[in-house]
């Protein structure tokens, strides 16, 4: 998956129990060199928060 960019990551919120795309993605770096893609529910009422290790 490496030079791979996906415009689009789905996870699953804990606030509203379900699998849905993440909007306003920002990747980062972790600490253990590890990637993770952390963004917003996209649910017209949720206010959830997602996070997604990818790498």
């Amino acid at each position: 998956m490496t030079g791979e960019k996906m415009s689009e990551y789905h996870g699953f919120c804990l606030k509203c129990k379900s699998y849905v795309k993440i909007e306003n993605h920002q990747t980062h770096t972790m600490t253990n060199g590890r990637k993770r893609v952390a963004g917003l529910c996209s649910k017209n009422d949720c206010t959830g928060r997602i996070s997604k290790i990818i790498g």
